[in-house]
């Protein structure tokens, strides 16, 4: 009870901040890691949320189910925060995980992955061709 408090204390701070944790703390569990990073996330907290992410990367790398998941997070991240060749960059880096592994591994994040790529090329290729028609004007 007195941890869950303590955890609540801490989220509650760094939601209300927006900062950046400086440090994590080592007991954490990947499913507490993964709340907070969450949340932060829910807060538009993105650095937070990369920060919990990248912690679940480091701290569980054994868990490929909870990397791919981590892997995907950090990627959407990205695209939302508009950074499309950073997400573009790691939904490939995701997918190049399940060309090994695929069969062990859940596939929501391959799923999503796929779709968010066709999204962003599709985006892409409307750019392109908007700036073809200006140039040919």
């Amino acid at each position: 009870m007195k941890r869950s408090l303590l955890l609540l204390a801490v989220v509650v701070v760094f939601a209300a901040c927006k900062t950046v944790p400086t440090e994590i703390p080592d007991d954490l569990s990947e499913a507490e890691l993964t709340q907070l990073a969450q949340e932060s996330a829910d807060g538009e907290n993105w650095e937070a949320a990369l920060a919990y992410y990248q912690a679940v990367l480091d701290r569980f790398p054994q868990d490929k189910g909870v990397t791919v998941a981590a892997q995907y997070e950090m990627a959407f991240i990205e695209y939302k925060r508009g950074n499309v060749e950073a997400a573009e960059a790691g939904f490939e880096r995701l997918l190049g995980v399940y060309d090994f592994e695929g069969d062990a591994l859940p596939q929501w994040p391959k799923f999503l992955a796929e779709r968010l790529l066709e999204e962003i090329r599709a985006e892409s290729a409307d750019q392109d061709a908007e700036s073809n028609a200006t140039a040919a004007e």
